[in-house]
């Protein structure tokens, strides 16, 4: 059993009420269909759908220590207009 990994993300912009609820969507389905539940590749696949959205500069940076690791936590920053 996989266990479920809870990410902290800040996005920029925050106050882009499309964008937050594309992240959320986009977060919530890659959760649910357990296609990759390690950090890297969830925050992979929510860029690409970010992206496949209309976001096409949409850029997730993965911040994970090796402590964050064994905790199965990871912080997020996704960044709408690209790096």
């Amino acid at each position: 059993m996989v266990a479920a990994l809870h990410v902290k993300a800040r996005l920029i912009p925050w106050d882009d009420r499309a964008f937050v609820a594309a992240f959320e969507r986009s977060h919530a389905e890659v959760v649910t269909s357990g296609c990759c539940p390690e950090g890297p590749a969830a925050a992979t696949r929510v860029q690409a759908m970010l992206r496949a959205g209309g976001y096409a500069k949409a850029w997730i940076r993965v911040e994970r220590t090796v402590d964050e690791a064994l905790e199965h936590v990871a912080h997020w920053t996704v960044i709408r207009d690209g790096i």
